[in-house]
């Protein structure tokens, strides 16, 4: 089974990195093959909007017109059995990274076509499991800066084009090494210090278990 780990959060060395990596430790513990990409490492954009994709002599193509550095990941993504992507929410939002991958990875896969009941239908003739790793500096009640409802929609659209995808939640996490450094009275330092102590070890429990529940056969 082949798997694909994409870390579309700037720091290579943070939060949303180490839960990726779990994710990749209980896929290879579970057999898998696993490739782990840091989005922020190459040079692309979202979608360019040129339509080649939806083209009717493109119709079994599933894969993005544009040439850049994202065009051999996407390859590798459309051949994988899986694909997982952590991000951190930032005002709400995925990182822009993650959203201009997913733009490239979903429209080029989708169509305006309709069938017979009115769904879209997609280019990917497999199942492709996909799973989407959140991670926020908020705590799970403060979740509503975060919008889940609008992070749902993208899921949703890659539930519809490649099957169902799961989602990881992971509140609170700590940002900096020395609050005091920074404008900061939101947070509490201690606070933030016991939920890494105390949280994050079970969240990144979490994504082992992730990575061993999407390479299952």
């Amino acid at each position: 089974m082949k798997i694909i780990v994409l870390n579309a959060s700037p720091r290579k060395k943070a939060n949303t990195a180490e839960l990726c990596k779990q994710v990749v430790k209980g896929a290879e513990d579970n057999g898998a093959e696993v490739e782990y990409i840091d989005l922020y490492s190459y040079d692309f954009k979202g979608c360019m909007s040129c339509f080649a994709c939806h083209l009717k002599k493109n119709k079994d193509n599933p894969l993005c017109y544009w040439r850049d550095d994202l065009k051999e990941i996407l390859k590798k993504c459309l051949k994988a059995d899986a694909i997982v992507i952590g991000t951190p929410i930032y005002y709400g939002s995925i990182t822009s990274s993650a959203q201009a991958f997913l733009e490239r990875l979903l429209f080029a896969a989708d169509t305006y076509l309709l069938d017979e009941e009115g769904n879209r239908i997609s280019k990917i003739k497999k199942e492709i499991k996909t799973a989407m790793i959140y991670t926020m500096n908020v705590t799970e009640e403060m979740s509503y800066f975060n919008g889940e409802e609008q992070l749902a929609i993208m899921r949703g659209y890659l539930t519809n084009i490649f099957g169902e995808c799961e989602a990881l939640y992971v509140y609170d996490t700590k940002q900096f090494k020395q609050y005091s450094a920074y404008l900061n009275n939101m947070f509490d330092p201690e606070l933030k210090d016991q939920s890494n102590k105390t949280q994050f070890p079970k969240d990144l429990k979490r994504a082992y278990e992730l990575g061993r529940r999407i390479s299952g056969e």
